[in-house]
């Protein structure tokens, strides 16, 4: 689905180089969410390190408190692997690049991993979050990738927006009409006309918040780098009518 993202980020360089970095859990700086009947707890995990051509610097949740503890831990391995997956991406990516660097003479740059997260929805055995991926690789300006994460807590899955709104007749439709009428509100945000938004995918990025949805679109999805990732929220009230 979206495990295999990181590969768009633009590494094209090469050589090697030995690294460690610091794996640490920090328990003062637990978000504050909101009420759940599964009373959970999310701590940050912090991942960093300096090196000579990477710097990382990585936060990420760890779950706590789902009363299934495998679904717990199948929940955090999902974000675990993903997490780590981009760090060791940009981790090989840098070796190559630095040895590079050092057989022809260049100045050494650094490579940068970042991540942070945000708690959406949690609620009714439903865990909504993102944790955004920032790359930089040397190229003009980074990357930043968010990733969703909507969780059943019942059994660990992730769900879909067919999912959630599988009782509603043409929620596709919706959908796209209400992405198409707020696009139509700053058209000069998106790309033009002819390749603009036409419909969500099967797979659409989403999250939950308290009263519907916000289906977004990553950087030069539907809208050049300047503006950003585009976001739109769906409220659960326009699926109500006939």
């Amino acid at each position: 689905m979206k495990k295999l993202f990181f590969l768009f980020l633009p590494l094209i360089f090469l050589g090697i180089m030995a690294s460690t970095f610091i794996y640490t859990t920090v328990l003062a700086q637990s978000q504050e969410v909101k009420p759940t009947s599964q009373k959970l707890s999310i701590t940050n995990l912090v991942i960093k390190g300096d090196h000579e051509a990477l710097k990382v610097d990585m936060v990420f949740p760890l779950i706590q408190g789902v009363k299934d503890t495998q679904v717990e831990e199948k929940i955090n391995q999902t974000i675990q692997k993903d997490v780590h997956n981009f760090k060791e991406m940009l981790q090989t990516e840098s070796e190559k690049y630095l040895q590079g660097a050092k057989e022809e003479g260049w100045e050494i740059r650094k490579y940068e991993a970042f991540t942070d997260y945000t708690i959406h929805y949690q609620k009714d055995d439903l865990l909504s979050l993102s944790v955004f991926y920032y790359s930089y690789t040397l190229g003009a300006h980074g990357h930043t990738l968010q990733c969703a994460y909507n969780f059943n807590l019942v059994n660990g899955e992730e769900i879909l927006l067919s999912d959630i709104l599988k009782e509603k007749k043409d929620y596709v439709g919706i959908i796209n009409q209400e992405i198409k009428r707020q696009i139509e509100l700053n058209p000069q945000e998106y790309f033009s006309e002819w390749s603009v938004f036409q419909s969500i995918s099967e797979e659409q990025p989403f999250y939950l918040i308290e009263n519907g949805i916000v289906v977004y679109f990553g950087l030069y999805e539907i809208a050049p780098y300047a503006s950003g990732i585009r976001y739109f929220n769906i409220p659960y009230s326009l699926f109500e009518h006939p």
